[in-house]
């Protein structure tokens, strides 16, 4: 089994995104001048086409795989629809968001609530008092951040996030994207906000 760590460390997300849409008409100029009346020339013609249609079939499958693993790099925006989902909209909410999941798809724009109160001060950090006055926190699965919320909060849930690309030829696709817990979202204990 062979694996890669974080294909998207190599070129960054945003520069990928640009540069594709520029490879993309590129990829279809360099196919055109690869016309098949061509083809029957020569033998370096030929190797030309081959060349061309390889290299098209190789970026087809990486922008493929690149699309399908985004979808993975984004645990912050999938902690805050899972928040919405398990909590009532009537329910008492004041959630901080920790400076990860904010920098992994939590926005303004996921903040569909108008009675809950979200916050994404920095200056506050785990163990910090002020903590337990949120109802509600998400933050990186760290266990030495974690440690400071075991006797006032509940996990809700664990979210996951890419990991590696993995390859296993015994599998059909041989690629699989190996997932891990990056945030967690904690509850406030009952027993917290008798106290409070």
């Amino acid at each position: 089994m062979l694996h890669a760590q974080n294909p998207q460390a190599i070129i960054s997300h945003y520069i990928y995104e640009y540069t594709l849409l520029a490879f993309l008409p590129l990829n279809v100029i360099s196919a055109l001048n690869c016309r098949l009346n061509n083809y029957h020339k020569s033998w370096i013609y030929q190797l030309g086409t081959l060349v061309v249609i390889g290299h098209l079939m190789v970026n087809t499958a990486y922008s493929g795989t690149s699309l399908y693993v985004s979808q993975f790099n984004y645990p912050g925006g999938k902690a805050m629809d899972k928040l919405h989902e398990v909590l009532p909209s009537t329910a008492d909410v004041s959630v901080h968001i920790s400076g990860a999941a904010a920098q992994t798809g939590v926005s303004r724009f996921l903040e569909l609530n108008n009675n809950w109160r979200y916050d994404k001060r920095e200056d506050i950090k785990p163990g910090d008092p002020e903590m337990t006055s949120y109802s509600h926190v998400l933050i990186e699965a760290q266990p030495a951040q974690l440690v400071y919320f075991k006797g006032t909060h509940k996990t809700l849930a664990n979210i996951p996030g890419f990991s590696e690309l993995a390859v296993n030829v015994s599998l059909l696709p041989p690629l699989y994207v190996k997932l891990e817990t990056k945030l967690v979202l904690l509850e406030r204990l009952i027993s917290m906000n008798i106290l409070k």
